[in-house]
């Protein structure tokens, strides 16, 4: 019996692998991390920073987060256009390789970009205190806290949105303790392996 392989022609080809692409994103599961800067440098008395630096503290815990997040293969990264935000998400960027994008879009604007163009993806946001909770919303979880407190820095929210639309979200601790909101019980992390917090409390 002679077998007769018949090759497909390149664009029928092309269309394949796309639509094979596509689906294989749809059936993917999004993940969105959501994390607030780590702690930022004190102002000296007297004088006002409008853009500090991260403390000692900070730069620890940034540390902390591109360790925490090693494995969970980040494609994308976002920051905003402060010190505090980019050196916080710098350590995970340079481990990853990634060149961390700046949103200055609106929440609900971001968050719908989010869920458009990186979906069947892992992608890391670094907020601020007034931003983390509105966005989590905005992804379609629920609110894990009204807000955060000034003094809140070691909470890491996973936000995933499933390929049924059902989004799920998981807090975590990371890092050494520094935090002062109690979460809901049913928020309420299950791995604890954090250290606690020795350094000097400010507010930011």
């Amino acid at each position: 019996m002679k077998i007769v392989t018949r090759t497909l022609p390149f664009f029928t080809l092309f269309l394949l692998v796309l639509l094979l692409s596509n689906f294989s994103a749809l059936a993917q599961k999004t993940t969105i991390w959501v994390v607030r800067h780590a702690e930022k440098a004190a102002a000296a008395p007297g004088v006002e920073n409008l853009d500090p630096s991260l403390s000692e503290d900070g730069q620890t815990r940034a540390i902390d987060l591109a360790k925490e997040l090693k494995h969970d293969n980040i494609k994308t990264i976002y920051a905003t256009n402060t010190k505090r935000s980019g050196q916080t998400a710098r350590p995970l960027a340079v481990q990853a390789r990634i060149l961390p994008k700046v949103y200055t879009d609106s929440i609900k604007a971001f968050a719908k970009t989010l869920l458009i163009n990186f979906r069947g993806t892992k992608v890391l946001v670094v907020a601020h205190s007034n931003t983390v909770m509105p966005l989590i919303e905005a992804l379609g979880a629920d609110r894990p806290l009204e807000a955060l407190s000034e003094e809140d820095f070691d909470m890491l929210f996973k936000v995933t949105i499933k390929d049924n639309g059902k989004v799920d979200l998981e807090v975590l601790y990371y890092g050494s303790l520094h935090h002062t909101s109690e979460l809901p019980e049913k928020f309420q992390p299950t791995r604890l392996d954090f250290k606690p917090f020795t350094g000097t409390a400010t507010h930011f």
